[in-house]
């Protein structure tokens, strides 16, 4: 339940790591159940060094399933298909908001019509797809990298508030700064902080939870995605 090390030496200039891991053993040791599972709370950066991450993508807590939750944002290890049933809108939201900005979809296609779209055009998997993102220095983090239950989600955003102030800080203070996308009300209130440090405002996007599709997309405009300007411009490839 550590930070690579090459992560550690790369925050320890804007983190305090003396009493951090015992603090969060503690916390986590305080709660009947955490999610995920405690080999797995850092994961997502075990993809990256800190030099290499070209955008951050901040979405809000873990899923609540031990069985879906892998310490990568958006990441759902019970779905290796676009066919495959989920718990949640999330995953479906975003292949959606995908085809949309690839003009194979818009805001009233059905979901079975869309994953029909993904599998004719041959798509990615939605295990490829997440790590084809994180293979291009996108880092996917939540908020809370850790969950126990609903009525404790704003314990669990404050023990980690410290941490992501330091994290933004040392990316933001490198030679080039990331682009930061912020999806749902939790990851919007990182704004400020980005803004703090970042080198052009520009390159911070909000957007409502793919969890909401009225919020991911627009009805009143039924071609927009959120992904048109982030496409367009972090020069990334999102498809």
């Amino acid at each position: 339940m550590k930070l690579p090390l090459f992560w550690e030496h790369f925050l320890e200039p804007h983190f305090d790591f003396s009493l951090f891991y015992e603090n969060l053993n503690t916390f986590v040791g305080s709660l009947d159940r955490i999610i995920p599972q405690r080999n797995s709370i850092f994961k997502v950066f075990e993809y990256m060094q800190p030099q290499d991450v070209r955008c951050v993508l901040f979405g809000e807590d873990p899923y609540p399933r031990i069985s879906s939750a892998c310490g990568v944002a958006f990441w759902d290890l019970e779905i290796n298909s676009w066919d495959d049933k989920t718990n949640g809108n999330s995953l479906k939201n975003i292949l959606k908001a995908l085809l949309v900005s690839k003009g194979k979809a818009n805001y009233s296609t059905p979901i079975t019509h869309c994953r029909e779209i993904a599998k004719k055009e041959k798509f990615y998997t939605p295990p490829d797809l997440f790590t084809h993102w994180l293979n291009q220095g996108i880092l996917l983090v939540n908020t809370s990298l850790t969950f126990s239950g609903n009525k404790d989600k704003k314990k669990h955003m404050d023990f980690w508030l410290e941490f992501h102030k330091a994290l933004i800080r040392a990316l933001n203070i490198r030679e080039q700064s990331p682009f930061y996308i912020l999806w749902g009300n939790k990851a919007g209130k990182w704004e400020k902080i980005i803004l703090e440090t970042i080198d052009n405002p520009g390159k911070v996007f909000k957007q409502g939870h793919p969890t909401f599709i009225h919020q991911f997309l627009d009805k009143t405009d039924e071609t927009y995605s959120p992904f048109n300007e982030i496409i367009n411009k972090t020069r990334l490839n999102w498809i």
